[in-house]
């Protein structure tokens, strides 16, 4: 049942004197080493080539060993990778992934559409983001993932080799004081045949990775030339001696340690160039010094070299080996670091490497298909929450309705107990508007409780003397006001009119103005106006 459940996973390490491959087992109980499969195979001397072209019989040695296919991750090395450190005045995940390769591309020797970027954030404090970006050209991916299809790998992830470096060390020293002094960092070392990898974290995450172009090889090489010996023998009196030839007597009297030593010199002057450029480059605040280093790779093998490093480069030197190697029943071999590194990446280790150049186009098909299958749960969700929000509205639509059909039915049951004469009933509000506008014209002029104009129209003509003869011009009845333009035949006939109509309590403030002759000097023209009382304020004066 366990072999069932458990998710084998491969880190493969394209070397250039072997093909290194790590297998663990992924379950509920956690990581279990499921084999460590090394081949060497005869490559013309290059540090890395396998981008460019297939490695030889790997798909028969695959096959040989069963090697697991379902999760595999490789690497590219550092040295084909054009890698910028980068400071942005924000922490919001979303927008580096935007923004960083932006940044990226002011520094770069070719247009952006022609590489690959990825980043791993190496710091992150309050509004500020420092971080690791890595630009890989698209053409070196494709043809890396088209000679590894040959070979019948789809790696779903392609990591940044000195990455690999991270996981591994953030699995074995998973406690931050197991790195040393808090405010120290760590080199990370893995020394191959022809290249070093260089990873020096800083409280545990990756603030700098180079790869020097300089491996056990050099030292087979100067061990040969020195001695006068074939390859195949140095290679044997490096492994025997190294540094402590004390201890073998005939390879003392040869100067193999010696020889050793200097080969060592220029790799030990770049490794100490290497940290001086890196704390050179640290910001002031933040600067952190080299307090330790740890050595993986083949090359780490060689007798006393961790001793004569740790002297030259004045450093201390940690060694633990990853408890899920240590526990296999063989021991740890350190030439497995970077393919277990890689292995680890696809176990998510807490703190890893972010990195990946398999993306956008070179995107793996499960992370294609995870994407699409993720999209297509959006729509549905989508359509769901459209779905439960048109049944709410369809819900409130038709407890309104309701709502407004009993209104309605009470509205036009009111309308017909006010108004039971209107037989045809269309629109109750509009038609009780305009019955009630009808009934107000009615009343305004047939009566109510205060004048109408044909009341006070009536009062005038009573007022009007019997014997004055009035011709009226102009006659204008106001809220609360009356006024009349006539002709008479003279002044004293004016005086009547105003006399007689100001003896009436509802007019008050009888007034003449403008009386004047006409021009054939038979009438007198005049205006009068007077102010018109309520009825109830005209019977308080009475």
């Amino acid at each position: 049942m366990k072999s069932i459940m458990a998710q084998p996973i491969l880190g493969l390490d394209l070397g250039s004197s072997s093909v290194k491959a790590v297998c663990l087992r992924k379950g509920w109980m956690g990581l279990e080493w499921a084999g460590g499969y090394q081949r060497d195979i005869s490559h013309p001397p290059g540090p890395f080539d396998w981008a460019r072209e297939a490695v030889p019989g790997l798909k028969e040695w695959i096959a040989e060993h069963q090697l697991p296919m379902d999760h595999v991750v490789v690497s590219l090395p550092a040295h084909l990778i054009s890698l910028r450190t980068l400071t942005l005045p924000f922490n919001d995940e979303r927008k580096l992934e935007k923004v960083v390769p932006f940044e990226i591309e002011a520094l770069l020797p070719y247009p952006l559409e022609e590489v690959v970027v990825d980043y791993q954030v190496t710091d992150a404090t309050q509004g500020r983001t420092n971080l690791l970006a890595a630009a890989v050209p698209r053409g070196l991916v494709k043809n890396y993932l088209e000679q590894l299809s040959r070979a019948g790998i789809n790696p779903e992830a392609v990591e940044l080799d000195g990455m690999a470096l991270t996981n591994l060390v953030r699995h074995v020293f998973p406690d931050s004081s197991a790195l040393g002094d808090p405010a120290g960092g760590m080199a990370a070392l893995e020394i191959g045949a022809s290249k070093t990898v260089v990873c020096i974290l800083r409280h545990g995450q990756t603030a700098f990775v180079r790869t020097i172009l300089w491996g056990g090889r050099d030292v087979t090489a100067a061990l040969s030339d020195a001695c006068g010996i074939p390859l195949a023998e140095a290679e044997e009196w490096k492994r025997q001696a190294g540094l402590l030839d004390e201890e073998i007597s005939r390879l003392h009297q040869k100067g193999v340690s010696q020889t050793i030593r200097r080969a060592l010199e220029p790799f030990i002057s770049e490794l100490a160039r290497t940290v001086h450029v890196f704390q050179a480059n640290e910001p002031p605040e933040g600067r952190v010094p080299l307090t330790e280093f740890v050595l993986y790779g083949g090359g780490s093998k060689l007798k006393g070299l961790e001793s004569h490093l740790a002297s030259e480069l004045g450093l201390q030197a940690v060694t633990r080996a990853p408890k899920i190697a240590s526990g296999n029943g063989a021991g740890w071999d350190p030439a497995f670091a970077l393919s277990l590194g890689l292995a680890l990446k696809a176990a998510r280790v807490t703190g890893g490497s972010r990195m990946n150049f398999r993306k956008g186009e070179f995107a793996h098909g499960r992370e294609a298909t995870a994407s699409s299958a993720r999209a297509r749960y959006l729509w549905i969700g989508a359509l769901l929450v459209a779905s439960v929000a048109a049944a709410d509205l369809y819900t409130k639509y038709t407890l309104q309705m309701g709502k407004y059909q009993t209104l309605k039915t009470q509205v036009r049951e009111q309308f017909r107990t006010m108004f039971p004469d209107v037989k045809n009933v269309v629109d109750e509000v509009q038609q009780a508007k305009s019955t009630v506008a009808e009934m107000k014209k009615k009343v305004a002029l047939f009566g109510t409780s205060d004048w109408t104009p044909l009341q006070l129209m009536a009062e005038l003509t009573q007022r009007m003397p019997p014997s004055v003869k009035i011709e009226v011009q102009d006659f204008v009845i106001e809220p609360g006001r009356l006024r009349l333009e006539a002709e008479t035949d003279s002044f004293e006939s004016v005086d009547k009119v105003k006399s007689l109509l100001g003896q009436f309590g509802a007019f008050r403030d009888v007034t003449v103005s403008d009386a004047k002759v006409s021009a054939d000097q038979s009438k007198v023209r005049f205006r009068l106006t007077m102010t018109v009382a309520s009825k109830e304020s005209d019977r308080g004066n009475k």
